[in-house]
C-alpha cells in the first residue's frame, strides 16, 4: 500500500558513502555492542549461532540444560558464559531473565534455540500426557515465556530481535512425530502475532525453520543414516545442511539490516520438497 501522506527528507548520502541505518550488501554486519542470549547453546545449531554472534562482536551469554563435558569444553574454547537451566520447567523458564540480568545487562537479542524431538506416532496407542506437556513446555511455551520477559526490556530500549528456532516440520508435517510439529507449528503463529504488538518500539519477531541437519562428530542425532540419505535427496541442493549454515540465517535476522523483516518464518532447507 502507498502511503498517501509527504514523507520528511533527509539528506542524501554522498556517493561511496553508507548511512549508519542502511547498511549495503557488500558490509559485514556488526553487532558491536549488543548483548546476545541463546538458549540450546550447547546443541549443534545454538553453538553455531553462538560462535558466529561472537565473531560478529556481540556478547553472548548461553543457556544449556545438562552439565555435561561438552558444555565445560565448549564454555573453555569460546569464552562464552553459560547458564543451566531447564526450560521444560516454567518456574525456571520464568526466572531465566533474572538470572541473565544477575551477571550482566539484559539481552539485546534473543535466540531460543532450544527443544527436543519426539516419536510418538497419532495411532501408536496410549497418549502420555505428562510428556506431552513436557515438549510442549519445552518447545513452545519456554520459548514463549523467555520471549515475553526479553521483549519489555527491548520495548524500553526501542531495539531487539527475538529469533526462534521452528522447523521445516511445523509447516508440512511429520509423519510418526506429528506431536513434535505441531509445537513448532506454534512458534510460527506466536511470532506473527507477536510481532504486530512489538513492531512499533523497534522490536522485530521471526522464526528460523531449518530442514534436515547434518549431525557433526559427537552430536546426538535423531535419524539414521538411511533417513537422513532420503531428506538429502529431496532437496533442491541434494545435501543437508550444515549447522553454520542455519547459523548464517539467524546473523542476517539479527543483523542491522533485517530491520524490517518481522513477523516471518525463515526456512533453511535447501528448497527441500517433501
Amino acid at each position: 500500500m502507498t502511503d498517501r501522506h509527504p514523507q520528511p527528507s533527509r539528506p542524501a548520502a554522498r556517493a561511496g558513502t553508507i548511512t549508519a541505518d542502511r547498511p549495503t550488501p557488500d558490509d559485514r554486519p556488526s553487532l558491536d555492542g549488543r548483548l546476545a542470549l541463546v538458549t540450546g547453546a550447547t546443541g549443534q545449531l545454538g553453538a553455531a549461532v553462538c560462535r558466529l554472534l561472537a565473531a560478529r562482536g556481540a556478547a553472548v551469554v548461553g543457556v544449556h540444560r545438562t552439565p555435561s563435558d561438552r558444555a565445560a569444553q565448549f564454555a573453555a574454547e569460546t569464552g562464552i558464559r553459560l547458564l543451566r537451566a531447564d526450560l521444560a520447567d516454567p518456574d525456571e523458564a520464568a526466572a531465566l531473565l533474572g538470572r541473565v540480568r544477575e551477571v550482566g545487562p539484559a539481552p539485546d537479542i534473543l535466540v531460543c534455540a532450544h527443544g527436543a524431538t519426539a516419536r510418538r506416532p497419532v495411532l501408536g496407542g496410549a497418549i502420555d500426557s505428562a510428556a506431552e506437556q513436557r515438549l510442549w513446555q519445552l518447545n513452545t511455551g519456554s520459548a514463549q515465556q523467555v520471549a515475553a520477559a526479553a521483549a519489555k526490556r527491548m520495548m524500553r530500549a526501542k531495539f531487539g530481535r527475538i529469533i526462534l528456532f521452528g522447523s521445516r516440520g511445523g509447516a508440512v508435517g511429520m509423519p510418526g512425530q506429528a506431536g513434535y510439529a505441531a509445537t513448532k507449528a506454534a512458534l510460527s503463529g506466536w511470532a506473527a502475532s507477536a510481532a504486530w504488538e512489538l513492531g512499533p518500539f523497534g522490536v522485530t519477531v521471526n522464526v528460523v525453520a531449518p530442514g534436515a541437519v547434518r549431525a557433526g562428530p559427537g552430536a546426538d542425532s535423531t535419524y539414521s543414516a538411511d533417513e537422513d540419505d532420503r531428506a538429502a535427496a529431496r532437496t533442491a541442493v541434494r545435501r543437508l545442511a550444515e549447522p553454520a549454515e542455519v547459523a548464517e540465517a539467524v546473523g542476517f535476522l539479527a543483523g542491522p539490516g533485517a530491520s524490517y523483516v518481522t513477523g516471518q518464518t525463515l526456512f533453511v532447507d535447501g528448497g527441500a520438497r517433501w
